[in-house]
């Protein structure tokens, strides 16, 4: 019994390395797919979508133009990366994984798994399919993945100073670019060694993709520009000098060359005009060396536009388009709808719409799924400029300023707050000027966005998306950098000099505002204190960003400290603070 026993331990141990099948579904059954990314097959004959909502991949069969097929292969699936030999690498963001997939037609199967650490996003292949580099959001990581026979290895890891998002390498193969997520920095990565060459900073954020010309002697990025010094009134909004939207081309030597004003040098695309904006880039397309497409997640279009040619063509699709892929006849654009659940066509030449492919029978979103596509909507600002999003980039912060009435006037700009664990932190605002988050919700789309007015319909879904939204967990956690004995000390250093009278456990924030010996330039002394939970995923602090690291808001700005700090006990605060 004992033999038959160990035996089946065995046997249960050597079948865990063997990937769980994929599990074909029916697309007939009603499901909010929500596809969030989009490629075609090595062979051209279909197009396959990354299934944010349902954990699936769609196969379109491009001939006959319909779904051909739906396959679950996780919990969440949100970029897929062609590879050679009809392969493809698939990220899970919910379970946290790489999944290598053989497609044979309309039939997947998976080959293996590989956990990777929390939060995946993108992923790019080296240009002899030997090296993957995949970026992990709130760790502030990117990953690399080795591929021997069948199976996925993860090779090393690397963290940089900003939470990453789109990943690139270099035709070269010798360099990895990695864009920040929230704000405008751009690591140069040496592939060879995976550590951090440079660090290039230019004026951008939410840089949602990057793309090279086919000649590879381009870069294009899709970005989004707010602007501190304008304020959000219907004349700076209408002219674009609020929120700018931006597809740019720039010279890839001058983007290396770490002397070279890339960004100063390169060709912008605005991507929007007075009485037409065009909120929130989500992804790019090059057709040929002088022609690009962008997507607009935010007023549902896409926009065709010519190197050094002003404007943009622009074609209207489904709602929030969130990638695009050109055919290899280079005809048609296919775009596909995040909350349409579909895939739309797009003739290059005509520049107009020409088809629709359903991904399947759709159900009703419910009041949260409500929230999550108003939060993602331009057209509720005036003229398309900019979304919930644009500002709270996945319901964080790009950590800049912002003149938008928060505090009830013009003139002094505040840091835009992150919107994460906020549900039970009211009242809003840096003067605490929202009871609550519908409250918020309506004054923002009419203060800040000067849209028309929210209904309370409306107001309900947006606070119900915005409560939902989760804390990641802390810094130190994600990074296995936790020192218990340095928190430990920290937090009796914190309790010590009296920080919980204005950041109270368990919340680490508290209702009232105060003096903190600091003002605003409209002299506004009282601020409301935001809650300290999630710290250590935030670049700036204070209400005018002037701090740009947590040591910084002790040593530069002695902020509320009662007795001097050595070095150690600063230290372990800052531990504290990494751990909430």
């Amino acid at each position: 019994m004992i033999r038959f026993a160990a035996i089946v331990a065995t046997l249960l141990l050597a079948s865990a390395s063997y990937a769980v099948p994929a599990q074909r579904v029916d697309p007939s059954q009603p499901a909010l797919r929500c596809p969030e990314d989009l490629i075609l097959s090595e062979d051209g004959k279909f197009l396959l979508t990354a299934n944010r909502g349902t954990g699936t991949i769609s196969i379109v069969d491009r001939d006959q133009g319909k779904i051909s097929s739906e396959w679950r292969i996780g919990q969440s699936i949100i970029d897929l990366l062609p590879l050679p030999g009809q392969r493809l690498l698939a990220l899970d963001g919910k379970a946290n994984e790489a999944i290598l997939l053989k497609q044979n037609g309309d039939v997947l199967d998976i080959l293996s798994r590989v956990t990777l650490p929390y939060s995946p996003v993108k992923s790019d292949v080296s240009s002899d399919g030997q090296q993957i580099c995949v970026s992990c959001l709130w760790p502030r990581k990117l990953v690399s993945l080795s591929i021997t026979g069948e199976q996925l290895k993860l090779q090393r890891e690397l963290i940089l100073p900003f939470a990453p998002r789109v990943v690139l390498f270099v035709p070269d193969g010798q360099s990895i670019l990695a864009a920040d997520n929230f704000g405008g920095r751009l690591a140069i990565v040496d592939a060879n060694t995976f550590t951090v060459r440079h660090i290039r900073e230019f004026p951008a954020h939410n840089i949602r993709a990057m793309a090279l010309s086919p000649d590879g002697t381009k870069l294009l990025f899709a970005h989004q520009l707010l602007n501190s010094l304008a304020v959000t009134n219907e004349n700076d909004i209408h002219w674009g000098l609020v929120m700018s939207n931006e597809l740019r081309w720039v010279p890839l030597d001058f983007v290396m060359d770490v002397e070279a004003d890339f960004y100063g040098n390169g060709f912008m695309h605005p991507i929007g005009e007075p009485g037409k904006g065009g909120g929130d880039p989500t992804d790019i397309a090059v057709i040929d060396d002088l022609q690009a497409v962008v997507s607009m997640g935010g007023t549902g279009q896409v926009g065709i536009g010519k190197y050094e040619a002003f404007g943009l063509f622009r074609v209207s699709v489904e709602e929030h388009p969130t990638a695009v892929v050109v055919s290899p006849e280079k005809d048609v654009i296919y775009v596909a709808n995040g909350f349409g659940d579909s895939i739309s066509l797009v003739d290059i030449d005509k520049a107009e719409t020409i088809g629709r492919i359903s991904l399947g029978a759709v159900r009703e979103p419910k009041l949260v799924e409500q929230g999550e596509r108003l939060f993602h909507n331009a057209r509720l600002s005036m003229e398309g400029w900019m979304s919930c999003h644009s500002c709270h980039t996945d319901g964080h912060t790009n950590g800049l300023s912002s003149d938008n009435l928060s505090d009830r006037s013009y003139g002094a700009p505040k840091r835009i707050l992150s919107l994460l664990g906020k549900a039970d932190t009211a009242p809003f605002g840096w003067l605490a000027v929202s009871d609550t988050l519908e409250q918020q919700a309506k004054s923002s789309v009419k203060s800040t966005m000067h849209g028309r007015a929210l209904s309370d319909q409306q107001a309900s879904a947006l606070a119900a998306y915005m409560k939902s939204l989760p804390l990641p967990p802390p810094i130190d956690a994600l990074q296995a950098t936790r020192d218990m004995t340095a928190v430990a000390h920290g937090r009796q250093i914190f309790l010590r000099n009296n920080c919980i009278k204005c950041h109270a456990p368990p919340l680490y924030t508290s209702p009232e505002v105060y003096d903190v010996g600091m003002h605003d330039k409209e002299f506004n002394r009282e601020f409301n204190p935001p809650s300290l939970r999630g710290i250590g995923h935030r670049d700036t602090f204070f209400h005018d960003a002037r701090a740009t690291s947590l040591r910084d808001v002790f040593e530069v700005h002695g902020h509320q400290l009662a007795v001097e700090l050595t070095d150690q006990q600063l230290d372990d605060l800052i531990q504290f603070l990494r751990s909430l």
